[in-house]
C-alpha cells in the first residue's frame, strides 16, 4: 500500500460532522496514511482528533462566517505553511474550509496540490438570506477549476454542486457519511438498562410511556421549535407520548423557555451536551429530527441501526435514509401537523414502532457502515494521485496535539 501524506483541513465542527471526521480520521490513520490536520482548536475538536490517534495539529482559525478583516490573514499565514510543507491531497472539510485552503494554494505563486472539498450540509439553502445565497454561489463558481474533486455527503447536495454551481459531474462523488457498527455494537441495550434510564428521567420502566428522542445541535436549522409545537399538540392527543432533547447550541435557552410556556416541562426532558449520545438511544421508543435543512444526519443512522424507527422531515439526504412507511415515517420540514400525527401514530400503534424499527436496523446494518465511507474517500485519493508522485513534507511550523498552542499556520502567532 502506498502511504499518502494528507493534510486535512477543517472549519468549526461539531454534532455528527465532528463525529464523521474521527471516523475518517482514524481509518485514514489505521490505514497507514500520513495524517496532518488544520483546525480551530477548541476541546471537543483536540479530543475527535486524539482519539483518531493523530498528533499532527496545525492551528487555523478558519471560521465559520466571512470575516473581511480577518480571513485575508489567515490566507496569507496558511500559504506560507503551504509553500514550505508540500502535501500529496489537500482535503477541506465545510465550505469555509474550502474556501480559505483555496485561496492560500493560490496566495502569491500557485501551488498544484490535488484538493478534495467535502460538502457537509445544503450548499445554498432556502433560509439563507438571498445576497449570502449569490454570494456562495459566486464565490463557488470561482473556485470550481482550483479543485480536483468534489464530495457530497447526500444526492441533494451533489445535484447542488452540478446544477447549480456547474462542477463538471465526472468531479463530483456521493460519499455519504457512515458509522462505527463495531462502536454500536457494544452499547447495553438490556431491559435493566432501559428501566434505569427511564427512571433517572422521572418515568419508570411500568409506567406506559412512549419516549420519542432526540440529539442534535440546538440551532434553528434543526427545527428544535418546530417539534416543541408538535409535541405540544401530540400529547393532548396521546398523554403516553414523552421527549428528551440530547444536544447543545446557541438557541438552547430559548428552546426551554419555549418548552416551560407550553407546559411540557412533565413531557420532556432537555439533557444539554452528551459524549456518544447513542448509549441512551436504547431508552427511547422513537427517534425524531425535525429539520430544516440538513446533510446526511449520523443521528438517524445511529439511531436506525440501534432498532429505532425514525421520524423525519424530506430534506438533504433523509429520503435516501430512511424508506417512509418501512423504516420509518417522513413528513415535510415546519409542517407541524404531520409531524405531530406522525408522533401520535407511533404512540398509539406500537407494534407498528416495532416493524419499522426491526426494519430500519437491518437497512442501517448493510448500508451504513462507515468503513465503506472510508473506502470510498481513499478510492478519490488515490485517483487523484495515479501516475503521480507522493511528496514528502518537511517538519517545521507543525505542533504536537496540543490544546493550549497559540501558533498559527506559518508560525507567526497572533489569534488567526
Amino acid at each position: 500500500m502506498i502511504v499518502i501524506q494528507i493534510l486535512q483541513v477543517i472549519r468549526p465542527a461539531a454534532g455528527g460532522m465532528l463525529t464523521h471526521l474521527g471516523l475518517l480520521l482514524a481509518g485514514l490513520n489505521r490505514a497507514g496514511h500520513e495524517i496532518t490536520v488544520a483546525c480551530p482548536i477548541d476541546e471537543k475538536m483536540m479530543q475527535c482528533i486524539r482519539d483518531a490517534g493523530i498528533s499532527r495539529v496545525l492551528p487555523l482559525d478558519t471560521g465559520d462566517e466571512l470575516r473581511p478583516w480577518l480571513d485575508p490573514l489567515v490566507v496569507w499565514r496558511f500559504s506560507r505553511f503551504l509553500h514550505r510543507h508540500p502535501f500529496a491531497i489537500v482535503h477541506a472539510h465545510g465550505a469555509k474550509a474550502g474556501l480559505i485552503t483555496r485561496l492560500a494554494l493560490n496566495y502569491g505563486s500557485k501551488l498544484d496540490y490535488p484538493v478534495v472539498v467535502s460538502y457537509h450540509n445544503e450548499i445554498l439553502p432556502a433560509s439563507r438570506h438571498p445576497q449570502k445565497r449569490r454570494l456562495r454561489r459566486l464565490m463557488e463558481k470561482r473556485l470550481i477549476n482550483d479543485t480536483s474533486h468534489f464530495i457530497a455527503v447526500s444526492p441533494g447536495i451533489k445535484d447542488e454542486l452540478i446544477q447549480d454551481i456547474g462542477c463538471p459531474e465526472e468531479r463530483v462523488s456521493f460519499i455519504p457519511n457512515g458509522i462505527s457498527l463495531e462502536d454500536l455494537d457494544q452499547v447495553s441495550r438490556g431491559v435493566e438498562v432501559r428501566e434505569k434510564t427511564r427512571s433517572t428521567w422521572g418515568w419508570p420502566q411500568h409506567t406506559d410511556v412512549f419516549v420519542v428522542g432526540t440529539a442534535c445541535r440546538l440551532t434553528r436549522e434543526k427545527g428544535i421549535d418546530i417539534l416543541l409545537q408538535a409535541a405540544f399538540q401530540a400529547v393532548q392527543v396521546e398523554p403516553s407520548l414523552r421527549f428528551v432533547i440530547i444536544g447543545d447550541g446557541p438557541l438552547a435557552e430559548g428552546f426551554k423557555e419555549d418548552a416551560r410556556a407550553r407546559g411540557l416541562c412533565d413531557y420532556l426532558h432537555f439533557l444539554g451536551f452528551c459524549d456518544n449520545a447513542w448509549n441512551l438511544f436504547p431508552a427511547f421508543d422513537a427517534f425524531v429530527l425535525a429539520s430544516r435543512t440538513e446533510g446526511w444526519p449520523l443521528s438517524i443512522m445511529e439511531a436506525m441501526a440501534l432498532g429505532l424507527p425514525v421520524i423525519a422531515t424530506t430534506v438533504g439526504g433523509i429520503p435516501e435514509m430512511v424508506d417512509s412507511g418501512k423504516t420509518g415515517i417522513l413528513v415535510e420540514p415546519e409542517d407541524v401537523n404531520e409531524l405531530s400525527k406522525a408522533l401520535v401514530r407511533l404512540a398509539t400503534d406500537r407494534p407498528l414502532a416495532d416493524k419499522l424499527g426491526e426494519a430500519a436496523a437491518i437497512r442501517a446494518r448493510e448500508h451504513f457502515d462507515a468503513n465503506t465511507m472510508i473506502a470510498k474517500v481513499e478510492a478519490v485519493y488515490q485517483q487523484l494521485l495515479h501516475g503521480g508522485p507522493i511528496r514528502s513534507r518537511g517538519e517545521e511550523g507543525v505542533t504536537d496535539n496540543c490544546p493550549n498552542t497559540a501558533r498559527e499556520a506559518g508560525g507567526d502567532g497572533g489569534n488567526g
